[in-house]
């Protein structure tokens, strides 16, 4: 452990100067990644016209999470991350005013492939800094505070969320090129709590021979526990439903509504508020893990179905507010069993083996999103996810070992 904590705090909230510039940093990278990713999607909606085509562009964010587990991999081999994260947020920030100045060419080819190309090195710089997270936690929490320390991080980025969303909104009123320009300035920002990380070099490295043997190491470690397994498919289901609701919403508030930008990101500031609670309440939580996932998971379900019966934006937000609070929930539940069971040294390639295999379908599912707009009709898309949520649920019966995880 780098620095001292004091585990025996009761209300163990005294976490270490390393774990809060952690949180620090990962609120602001998830205020400017909720909003940015909006924007995009808003972006290439209204350039192309297209559903399928604004969709791709959500997909390419995604697309880098195929290969999380090599980077997972990558990351654990680090003695000391911090010079990774750094070089990633600063590219991430350089992408960023690429597509700015891209804005100022009139060809619409040039800023779609720009927009394609700022989302996939956004989702990339973001996922390797989620492998990065992954292992710090473990590093920077002690034994007694996994619970507490997921709740936070969770509760403040959710928070973050909402700020992302709000922003958005705010920013596309003032100019397509003043939001992106914007966004960049907040990833930026997101550097300075990393500068300030000290002493988080750590003794517990990967040992192997080489990168190769680095990531069969945590395939392995990933297949033979069941319990990781069905946390896989639980993600594998749910991601590829939820890639969809994006370019819903974004279709929904647009073409069915025809409301403003504005009405599209208070969804999802309503998604993040819920969130926010939620993750709260997930600091509660006792019991079994298998328990929480069927009974937060399948009313998420219901509701997307419900979501495709209304026809008020206003009943949307409650229901999508609602969604959040069991999202917030079981986002807890979770993280906390992943960090209660997985070696430290092992941290970031679980992590991003998990990611690899449950979002390795949804670099398609924004365009599959829109292909269902156009084959089922938009409701018809909600009625489809929201029957793919319900089944996923109840994963947890057919594997004991996932479902008997106690937090």
């Amino acid at each position: 452990m780098t620095e001292a904590i004091n585990g025996n705090d009761p209300d163990r909230l005294h976490f270490s100067r390393n774990f809060k510039l952690l949180v620090a940093t990962g609120a602001i990278s998830r205020t400017g990644v909720a909003g940015f990713q909006i924007a995009v999607l808003w972006i290439a909606l209204l350039l192309t016209r297209s559903s399928i085509l604004a969709g791709l562009a959500d997909g390419m964010a995604v697309l880098p999470l195929i290969f999380s587990f090599v980077f997972g991999a990558y990351v654990d081999r680090q003695a000391s991350k911090k010079w990774l994260a750094l070089l990633v947020s600063i590219t991430r920030v350089l992408s960023i005013f690429a597509l700015f100045i891209s804005l100022f060419i009139d060809d619409l080819l040039v800023k779609t492939l720009s927009i394609y190309f700022v989302a996939f090195v956004v989702g990339l710089s973001t996922d390797i800094m989620d492998s990065t997270s992954a292992s710090w936690s473990k590093q920077f929490l002690d034994d007694s505070q996994y619970k507490s320390g997921t709740s936070l991080s969770q509760s403040l980025g959710a928070l973050a969320e909402a700020l992302g969303y709000a922003l958005s909104g705010v920013f596309l009123i003032l100019g397509l090129r003043f939001a992106v320009y914007s966004f960049a300035i907040v990833f930026a920002i997101a550097i300075i709590p990393i500068l300030r990380i000290k002493n988080e070099r750590t003794a517990n490295i990967s040992t192997e021979n080489g990168i190769n043997s680095s990531i069969r190491k945590g395939l392995n470690y990933v297949f033979k526990d069941r319990r990781l397994r069905a946390l896989a498919i639980i993600i594998l289901a749910i991601n590829l439903a939820f890639g969809t609701i994006g370019i819903f919403m974004a279709y929904l508030i647009q073409d069915q509504f025809g409301l403003s930008a504005i009405y599209f990101t208070m969804l999802g500031v309503s998604l993040a508020l819920g969130v926010i609670f939620g993750s709260a309440m997930g600091s509660l939580a006792r019991g079994k893990v298998g328990t929480y996932t069927i009974f937060t998971i399948t009313p998420i379900g219901g509701l997307l179905f419900l979501v495709g019966i209304s026809s008020s934006v206003y009943l949307d937000y409650a229901m999508i507010a609602v969604i959040g609070i069991l999202i917030g929930v079981i986002n807890v539940v979770i993280n906390t069993a992943i960090i209660k069971t997985v070696d430290r040294e092992m941290m970031g390639r679980v992590s991003g083996t998990i990611k690899t295999l449950g979002v390795s379908l949804t670099f398609f599912s924004g365009a599959i999103g829109g292909v269902l707009i156009q084959l089922l009709t938009l409701q018809g898309g909600f009625y489809f996810i929201g029957a793919v949520v319900c089944i996923a649920s109840f994963t947890p019966l057919i594997f004991r070992e996932f479902y008997d995880i106690r937090i």
